[in-house]
């Protein structure tokens, strides 16, 4: 009795070792497979980066750190530095883009005829010395961004006046947060460009409420009212259904994903925020929202003169 007892026991053990050990297994290939996806992200996004010789000097030596963690099984220390790697190649692409393309917003090669949307016309309304339209696209519709040539023409009412009770029409300062970059007009032309050439990893935001919307806006602009992403103090909303208002606008207009519960802005897109000016807290607020909610500083960027600065300087505005 005894030795069958033991047997069947022995048995048991057995059976529940070979269970865990299959258990194992199966969670270690789980985490592997996690691993090389994370690692293949990286080398996707170091190619990227590469693509417009914004690479990283470090990036390469990252990713080969990141698989030697993988092979002696430290998978979160594989995990971070895939992301890290990741993150590089993201900034090292946004970067060099922007670079490139902001130089050639005033130079000669950005006017050859076959490469780019923008054209050159003799005459008055010229944007830069050397640059006199930007065609863009408004709600799928094709609009030409040139500036006023009516010598008669003045800044609309909206914008005439000069008296604002602070708050909350406070001035804001020239940086709105720590590696967020304040831009121009140049700038966001350059932003709208890249939209245009169905380049979907930029969205150019209107966070004006709809009647000031309604008065004119920036083509090429989407509009998401500065309140849907506006948190309280204790960094929530009044109602739940809010809450739910912002989840969908990170996922579904700024490709936030949703990762084991968290929000992953891995790919998150490129942000240009803007609203009337540089007397306007809207924008503003809205970014350090997203700094809160982790978003990538060098993912945003501010135009603070806003509408203000832009019909000042007589440049095309849309109706919805």
């Amino acid at each position: 009795m005894k030795i069958t007892s033991i047997i069947l026991l022995s048995a048991t053990l057995l059976v529940s070792s070979t269970v865990s050990a299959a258990d194992k297994n199966t969670a270690d290939s789980k985490e592997v497979t996690e691993v090389k996806a994370a690692i293949a992200k990286a080398e996707t996004s170091r190619k990227h980066a590469a693509s417009v010789k914004g690479e990283w000097r470090d990036t390469g030596k990252i990713i080969k750190q990141a698989k030697a963690a993988l092979a002696s099984g430290e998978f979160d220390k594989a995990t971070k530095l895939a992301r890290k790697a990741e993150r590089q190649g993201s900034y090292g692409y946004e970067q060099a883009v922007s670079q490139k393309t902001q130089k050639n917003l005033t130079t000669p090669p950005y006017l050859n005829r076959d490469s780019v949307l923008g054209s050159v016309v003799t005459g008055d309304g010229y944007i830069t010395p050397k640059l006199k339209i930007i065609d863009v696209k408004h709600n799928g519709k094709a609009v030409a961004i040139t500036r006023e040539t009516n010598k008669n023409a003045t800044i609309p009412k909206t914008f005439s006046h000069t008296a604002r009770a602070c708050p909350p029409f406070c001035v804001q300062p020239i940086t709105v947060a720590e590696n967020v970059g304040t831009i121009g007009e140049l700038e966001v032309l350059h932003y709208l460009q890249r939209m245009s050439r169905d380049d979907r990893n930029v969205v150019i935001v209107d966070s004006r409420t709809p009647e000031w919307v309604q008065q004119g806006t920036i083509p090429g602009s989407v509009s998401i009212p500065w309140n849907k992403i506006s948190l309280d103090s204790q960094g929530e909303f009044a109602v739940e259904s809010e809450t739910e208002i912002l989840d969908d606008i990170l996922s579904h207009d700024f490709g936030v994903q949703i990762v084991k519960g968290e929000r992953d802005f891995r790919n998150a897109k490129t942000l240009v925020m803007f609203c009337n000016g540089s007397w306007c807290p809207q924008s503003s607020t809205n970014i350090k929202t997203l700094l809160n909610l982790g978003y990538p500083a060098y993912k945003l960027k501010w135009y603070r003169g806003g509408m203000q600065s832009w019909v000042s300087l007589g440049l095309t505005t849309v109706k919805p």
